[in-house]
């Protein structure tokens, strides 16, 4: 199977299921905190998270020279892979919820699998996408990450909807099964390398690069700010725990809503002028949640924040491939390690100052000003228009 609308359909239903399997572990915190089951304590839990971190950071800076050397399909296969050993070997662990001795090794094995397939996949993804389009290179790669969030909503959606926590064995096995089918056909495909992932013989990182990369790790400190604490902050504000979780909800659904019009409408109208000031209207946001104490706004501004922060990750990746067309793999691995660099340091170092959030929400009002100032300083002289 050949035809290009096969493989832009097959490409983008990975992104979703990459999505989906990444959350899957998070999705199963409850079963795996739960005496009858898995039994973790409060800290195993949180600590199974670590291996994800890291190995997601090394996969996503070494993809860019894997995939210059074995091509897109081959690594994108390999990560895709590497998910399925992690979710089909979860799903078996149900004959084996007694044995609770070695289950924390195995599941932080299972999690490092997850974490380096996550990031095989997604780093190759993004240029891909971005591939098999002639123009609306960073269209693709938006689209692509909307995809990527509707994902990571689909596992909890799952877990809730099999009720019984005791049935949660469903959950992987209904993700492998299908995973398993979409990767297959995905074997099928023929996928040429192109010089799109080709890097340069000699090459040395473009100094513009690194003002992108700094960027994205501040960016990656205010999402996971929101991300991991989110409900802290609006429970805080004096939202009780139904409404402080819908509070999140719309965060996300902010964002993935912004990917998704940003990559409609991109492709009609100039949205760099946007773009370069969203870190502002983030900034905004936040400085309503911090002032503002009427609690029936809490929930507008949380879905404004993450309207404004949508675009700001992918766009970045978007914008560094058009900017630096001969090293487009190398942009998507390198912008997906920082982000994850900054959502890492906030996840580990934020629970010990969780009583001093208006200091850090003040902290995350200077974050965003300063990712605006570099945005204007990489505006000079580049392609940004071309990107949005």
């Amino acid at each position: 199977m050949n035809s290009k609308k096969v493989i832009i359909a097959i490409v983008f239903l990975l992104a979703f299921l990459t999505g989906v399997n990444f959350v899957i572990f998070p999705a199963l915190g409850t079963a795996f905190t739960d005496p009858s089951l898995f039994g973790l304590s409060s800290s195993q839990f949180g600590n199974l998270f670590i291996p994800q971190v890291v190995c997601i950071i090394i996969s996503c800076l070494g993809t860019p020279f894997l995939v210059n050397k074995w091509g897109p399909k081959i690594i994108l296969a390999s990560g895709v892979l590497l998910m399925l050993i992690s979710t089909g070997t979860l799903w078996g662990l149900h004959y084996f919820i007694t044995e609770k001795t070695f289950l924390f090794p195995v599941l932080m094995v299972l999690v490092a699998f997850t974490g380096s397939g996550f990031g095989l996949s997604i780093t190759t993804l993004n240029p891909l996408a971005a591939s098999l389009f002639e123009r609306g290179n960073t269209s693709a790669i938006l689209i692509l990450q909307f995809l990527v969030g509707l994902g990571t909503s689909t596992s909890p959606l799952m877990m809730n909807l099999i009720g019984d926590i005791k049935n949660w064995m469903y959950v992987p096995g209904i993700i492998f099964i299908t995973v398993c089918i979409v990767w297959i056909i995905f074997l099928s495909l023929k996928i040429e390398k192109g010089t799109f992932f080709e890097l340069p013989g000699h090459f040395r990182i473009p100094g513009k690069l690194w003002w992108f990369f700094g960027a994205i790790v501040l960016y990656g400190c205010v999402e996971g700010t929101f991300g991991s604490f989110g409900g802290v902050i609006l429970k805080n504000k004096g939202l009780d725990n139904s409404n402080a979780s819908l509070g999140l909800s719309l965060f996300w659904g902010g964002i993935a809503l912004n990917r998704l019009l940003f990559g409609i409408f991109s492709k009609r109208f100039d949205l760099s002028p946007f773009f370069l000031i969203a870190p502002i209207g983030v900034a905004a946001f936040i400085l309503l949640l911090l002032v503002y104490p009427d609690i029936k706004l809490l929930l507008f501004v949380m879905f404004g924040t993450g309207f404004f922060m949508g675009s700001i990750f992918p766009g970045s990746i978007g914008w560094g491939t058009v900017e630096f067309p001969a090293y487009s793999v190398l942009v998507s691995g390198f912008l997906m390690a920082a982000n994850q660099i900054g959502t890492g340091i906030v996840t580990n170092v934020l629970g010990s100052f969780s009583g001093y959030m208006s200091t850090i929400l003040e902290m995350l009002i200077f974050l965003m000003g300063m990712i605006c100032i570099v945005f204007f300083y990489l505006k000079r002289n580049s392609r940004i228009k071309d990107a949005f």
